[in-house]
């Protein structure tokens, strides 16, 4: 048990600490005016090493901190985040972890996901948003940025977080 919540903080950490650079160093390396999403890279990551569970759960966390500071209506990201955490992470048993093509597929299909569910309910909270000017001035350049971003971040938490699927002794 202790181990398992002193894993839980250190993911935590890692997540407040990546909202932090987030907000204030990462907006200085923008290209094109776009910032790479690494909270995205995070969920997606932890879902594809560790489960349904464990994106969830880092989906809410990331996206809530999000939404407290930057969005204009609170439990957005959280929600997104945690769908694309939960539905990524169903598929954490048949995906070779090892390769680096899982989590360019998954990030890259994250990243379009959390940008249509965001216009989505924008526009149904009557919030203006224009798609195609998302699609051609955000999404590619996000999604070629992420991916660029989610090598070094994603060979770290394999590393670090993986659950080890051998077992002995029958339990």
């Amino acid at each position: 048990m202790r181990g398992r919540n002193l894993r839980w903080l250190i993911i935590l950490c890692i997540v407040i600490f990546n909202f932090i650079l987030q907000s204030t160093v990462i907006p200085h390396i923008a290209v094109l005016g776009v910032v790479p999403n690494t909270a995205l890279i995070i969920v997606v990551s932890l879902a594809i090493l560790n489960g349904k569970r464990e994106g969830a759960v880092v989906g809410i966390i990331a996206g809530f901190l999000q939404d407290i500071f930057f969005s204009p209506v609170l439990g957005v990201n959280a929600l997104i985040y945690f769908l694309i955490g939960y539905f990524i992470g169903i598929m954490e048993t048949k995906i070779y972890k090892d390769s680096l093509i899982a989590p360019f597929i998954f990030i890259s299909l994250g990243t379009v996901i959390y940008h249509l569910l965001y216009f989505i309910i924008m526009y149904f909270l009557s919030m203006n948003s224009y798609f195609y000017d998302l699609i051609r001035n955000v999404i590619i350049i996000e999604i070629i940025y992420n991916v660029i971003l989610s090598i070094p971040l994603y060979k770290w938490l394999l590393k670090k977080f993986t659950v080890s699927s051998i077992k002995f002794g029958g339990k």
